[in-house]
């Protein structure tokens, strides 16, 4: 795993665990392309819908087969890299393709904003960009993922306090989003405060030690790992 370039979860024993942050990947930032040449037409960003959508808490794909626990963060780089695809990660496109799309795995996306210290991660308005994801889910969940895409491909340097609602729905706007007024509402009011902090716990509860993660069937596991992530896959979906 690339627990030095990477978000890491410390956990030292008798303490609280921390996170640290993320190393900025791409070095002065700018858009990036997924490799479709647009991030709305990726397989993510058109995944199938679960039949409860509505339901259901925390932003997921898929119909059928297993649940896998995607653990990331709007501000780190290297889940823009999981997203955007790159020759030394297995993408989150390529698993929408080959286990999503056929039915066999679900995928439910949980946000890291908070550590267990209840600082924020990855800078003052990581917080603000997860209730926005929340937001845009629970109003709009056909176009999340389209979303999602979108503010992974054209994710500012984490450095940056970027995330301001200004921003966040301007990303909702370019993805299509059709409610982004009750986004906007959402993200004035404080909406969706309490699941986003839920995610720290149940991260910590997993054993994750960085971003991206996937829980595969109760185990953690990092894309950065591509064949070791690919193998527990394919034993969770048969």
């Amino acid at each position: 795993m690339h627990t030095s370039r990477r978000a890491f979860l410390g956990a030292v024993a008798g303490t609280s665990t921390a996170l640290a942050g993320c190393t900025g990947l791409f070095g002065g930032g700018g858009a990036r392309v997924s490799p479709s040449g647009d991030p709305l037409e990726s397989p993510a960003a058109n995944a199938p819908l679960p039949d409860d959508a509505s339901d259901r808490t925390y932003a997921a794909m898929g119909t059928g087969g297993p649940e896998v626990v995607y653990f990331g963060s709007w501000k780190c780089p290297f889940c823009a890299e999981f997203a955007v695809g790159s020759d030394r990660v297995l993408s989150l496109s390529t698993i929408v393709t080959d286990y999503v799309e056929p039915g066999n795995l679900q995928l439910t996306y949980r946000c890291l904003a908070y550590t267990t210290n209840g600082d924020p991660f990855l800078g003052q308005d990581a917080p603000r960009a997860a209730r926005a994801g929340l937001s845009v889910w629970n109003r709009a969940p056909e176009a999340y993922w389209g979303y999602h895409e979108y503010v992974m491909a054209n994710q500012p340097p984490e450095s940056e306090t970027w995330a301001t609602t200004d921003r966040l729905v301007g990303f909702a706007e370019s993805a299509n989003v059709s409610d982004t007024a009750g986004v906007r509402d959402d993200l004035e009011n404080g909406q969706f405060e309490e699941p986003v902090r839920a995610n720290t716990s149940a991260f910590a509860d997993a054993g994750g030690s960085g971003t991206p993660t996937l829980l595969v069937d109760g185990e953690t596991y990092s894309p950065f790992e591509p064949d070791k992530t690919r193998q527990a896959l394919d034993a969770l979906a048969e």
